[in-house]
């Protein structure tokens, strides 16, 4: 009976109704054949068996319904093993690296190359701007400079000098701070309806990176005066800043300011984000901690940790050598005996942060 449901429940999931993408077991031929006679492009993803980003998106990103059905409307999708049964397609593409996506017409002509995968509402961004002939990076460009400023074209364009940043490593900075600053520079010139309006929601979205950042500010000030369908989209958003935020003090990836501190938990607190007592035990550690008593830190570790959720314990052990980088080599040795004592119960991430922290710990200083 078991094995019956398992079977059904597959089944089920491959039909390109439902909320994945529907990668057909269909050959090259059958694909383009298939695009004719349903007015769709056909979309190649070129992955390998030893590509980590592959497997990312096969795991992530291809399964998730706003993503399957964005790609089930436009595409016959098909993967392709670049070094097995798609080695020959592979090469007539000069593919060189992975993930590639390529679409296709039913003419074969290329309609769009992708080089990396992406998270799900930037590899949407991204496949949808390159199907648009206005949204070239030449026509954005143009545009923008001359004097546009609608949601779409923000949006799209920002979403581009970020991709580009991550393709080209050498620009980097200069991309994403460009992006930043057009953003920020389209915020601001906003009217208060504008932006409350859910066709300005990618601000919050995509560029609401801190608590204090000016962008985020609004969205919490405002936050009840969003549609209802927006609101669902933010809270989750405003929840993840403040735990970015909390978990910064608890690893000390920022100096502790009294004050700073004191308005951070206050605010969690007033806004609801602290309901149910998940961040009393990060404020205790925080708390101990900036009193400077590393014995009695070390000893609340041994209480509080098993009461911090998952996301508070990797924040905690990412950069728990840093906590203990001024103490003498007794002290430093016991703090690398609490990760030891916890290495058989953590996840394979935990697991090689504590381990690279344990390393720190135990060398000479």
């Amino acid at each position: 009976m078991k094995t019956t449901v398992l079977f059904i429940l597959a089944a089920l999931l491959a039909l390109p109704g439902l909320a994945q993408t529907n990668f057909r077991s269909i050959t090259y031929d059958e694909a383009i054949a298939a695009a004719k006679a349903e007015n769709k492009l056909v979309f190649m993803d070129f992955y390998t068996d030893w590509c980590g980003p592959c497997k990312r998106m096969a795991r992530e990103v291809f399964p998730q319904k706003k993503v399957g059905d964005y790609m089930n409307e436009k595409f016959v999708c098909i993967k392709l093993n670049a070094e097995k049964e798609g080695k020959e397609l592979a090469d007539l593409y000069k593919i060189e690296a992975y993930p590639t996506f390529i679409a296709i017409d039913a003419d074969k002509n290329i309609v769009l190359t992708k080089v990396g995968g992406g998270d799900t509402d930037d590899f949407i961004a991204d496949i949808d701007r390159m199907l648009d002939p206005d949204r070239t990076p030449e026509r954005m460009k143009a545009r923008y400079e001359g004097g546009e400023r609608t949601p779409k074209l923000i949006a799209s364009y920002a979403a581009y000098l970020k991709t580009e940043a991550f393709n080209q490593r050498d620009k980097f900075a200069d991309l994403i701070g460009q992006a930043n600053r057009m953003v920020h520079d389209y915020f601001n010139g906003l009217t208060d309806a504008e932006k409350l309006s859910p066709e300005n929601l990618f601000v919050y979205t995509e560029y609401a990176m801190a608590i204090n950042d000016e962008i985020t500010q609004y969205m919490i000030a405002h936050r009840n005066e969003f549609d209802e369908a927006s609101q669902k989209t933010l809270i989750p958003i405003i929840d993840r800043l403040y735990a970015t935020e909390i978990g910064n003090y608890l690893g000390a990836k920022i100096p502790y300011d009294a004050t700073a501190y004191d308005a951070l938990k206050q605010q969690a607190n007033e806004l609801g984000l602290n309901k149910d007592k998940q961040y009393d035990p990060c404020f205790r550690l925080i708390e101990c901690y900036a009193q400077g008593d590393i014995k009695a830190y070390l000893a609340l570790c041994e209480k509080e940790y098993p009461m911090l959720n998952d996301v508070m314990k990797n924040a905690l052990i990412a950069n728990f050598g840093n906590l203990f980088k001024e103490q003498d080599e007794a002290i430093r040795q016991q703090a690398s005996k609490f990760l030891r004592c916890r290495l058989e119960n953590m996840d394979t991430n935990d697991m090689m942060f504590a381990v690279y922290q344990i390393i720190e710990l135990e060398s000479k200083k």
